[in-house]
């Protein structure tokens, strides 16, 4: 059985609980309604932060379906240039249809807008040449010198709004990229982006963006109050396909509204201090009796795997060098049993099994069920092989010596076992449980090999 050791309060401790408990019942109430108002807001700010997470997720997901997608619009200029003009409208309309933000798109060779859709509305941007305008010929030479994609903005847009536009570098000489043929603009919508992404509609917080092209921290103020960048309560970095942004976020929960809460919490917390001391005593007791069951088998009592692999952990850990075994024993060929008889037959083996082991070793040593038919025993105060083979044969002739009864018929039963010595160093538990499983095995093969079944039923 496990034996835990249980640390009773003092008598001394005992009255003087008893004789401040009243004096500390206000207190009590007090704090402890404190407390769970304080984790109200904690919870509550646990929340705002998940939807600002989802809030990030959304903006992200949405810019990058919508990049790709017209990154694929790039790639057809790119492969066929002049059937990509000559179809412009078909194949401009596919993306523009199966997109969420774009609101147009502009086809210019050699940076001198050709060709845009929907063409209601766009058609007086035939012909700008971008390198008129500075601050967008600036982008249009960013997604040029590095060949990829580059998200510009958000932007004021001349017929109204706001917008992000991805710029779209087209070579001729794919893959090589060193002959620019021109570029495709993608303009996005901005607001459409805001309202889909549920920012605007944030509870509980103030949020702010910055990073203008994609500049992250370094980049401009584009949505919220800049000052909410002095010291953020929340700071998460939007990823584009060129850069990010930066989201911050500062909660505005006030704890007036959980006041009805905390009264509560007063008032119960008074009138359950007439049992609140026996209450304690119950759960005090209440906590050792799970953490006994927390280490123990349900079946046969034994410790439990868990508690093993701690016990093991403190014996490796001790500054003293280690004194003990560890054997890994396995019943041979259980299965059969289980197939046979079910398995309320096989429950009921490992138990008698279980309660053979105990009688086998000596009283300090330390025996644990590790799951299924597998035992473990840590055999104390000894280092040499043939302290362990003694052991471990003693162990198989008690087994042996003890078949198991179903109805009418008995089982003999054997066992493999491994062992395995710390070694010096630092051994860990994983280690020294492989070698031990190890050689278990190894003892299994060479008892199969000299008898065909291990568990004989008459």
């Amino acid at each position: 059985m496990i034996r835990i050791t249980i640390e009773k309060p003092t008598i001394a401790l005992l009255l003087l609980f008893s004789s401040v408990f009243w004096g500390l019942t206000f207190y009590a109430a007090k704090h402890i309604a404190h407390s769970i108002v304080v984790q109200e807001i904690s919870e509550r700010k646990e929340v705002v932060r998940s939807n600002i997470a989802l809030v990030r997720a959304k903006i992200e997901n949405a810019i990058f379906m919508d990049t790709y997608l017209a990154e694929s619009l790039a790639t057809f200029v790119t492969i066929d240039s002049d059937f990509a003009i000559e179809h412009w409208s078909l194949v401009a309309a596919k993306v523009v249809d199966e997109s969420r933000l774009i609101r147009h798109v502009g086809l210019a060779p050699n940076n001198v807008i050709s060709h845009v859709y929907p063409a209601e509305g766009n058609r007086a941007a035939i012909g700008f040449d971008f390198r008129t305008r500075p601050e967008q010929f600036r982008t249009v030479e960013l997604a040029r010198t590095s060949k990829r994609v580059f998200i510009a903005g958000p932007l004021q847009l001349v017929q109204g709004g706001e917008a992000l536009i991805a710029r779209f570098p087209v070579f001729s000489d794919y893959p090589l990229n060193t002959e620019y043929w021109g570029a495709i603009s993608v303009v996005l919508d901005y607001q459409k982006l805001l309202d889909s992404s549920g920012i605007l509609a944030l509870d509980d917080a103030k949020v702010a963006l910055r990073g203008r092209d994609g500049q992250g921290q370094n980049g401009a103020v584009f949505f919220g109050d800049s000052a909410l960048f002095g010291a953020p309560d929340v700071t998460i970095p939007i990823s584009l396909p060129s850069g990010q942004w930066q989201l911050v976020a500062d909660y505005q929960i006030d704890p007036s509204t959980y006041s009805k809460s905390e009264n509560q919490v007063r008032l119960f917390v008074h009138v359950i201090a007439l049992v609140l001391f026996l209450s304690l005593l119950i759960l005090y007791r209440a906590y050792y009796l799970a953490r006994t069951a927390s280490l123990q088998d349900e079946l046969t009592k034994l410790p439990n795997r868990r508690h093993a692999i701690r016990q093991l952990s403190s014996l490796l850990g001790r500054t003293e060098p280690p004194s003990f075994a560890l054997l890994n024993l396995d019943l041979n060929d259980f299965k059969l049993v289980n197939d046979k008889f079910g398995h309320e037959v096989g429950d009921k083996l490992l138990l008698h099994v279980s309660s053979i082991l105990r009688n086998s070793v000596r009283v300090y040593d330390f025996i644990a069920r590790f799951g299924g038919d597998e035992f473990i025993i840590i055999v104390h105060r000894v280092s040499e092989e043939e302290q362990v083979n003694s052991i471990v044969q003693q162990i198989k002739q008690q087994i042996q010596q003890h078949p198991f009864q179903v109805d009418r018929h008995l089982i003999a039963i054997s066992v493999s076992i491994g062992h395995a010595f710390p070694q010096a160093g630092n051994t860990s538990v994983s280690e020294l449980m492989a070698r031990a499983d190890h050689n278990m095995y190894y003892d299994k093969s060479v008892f199969r090999q000299q008898n065909h079944n291990a568990l004989e039923i008459d």
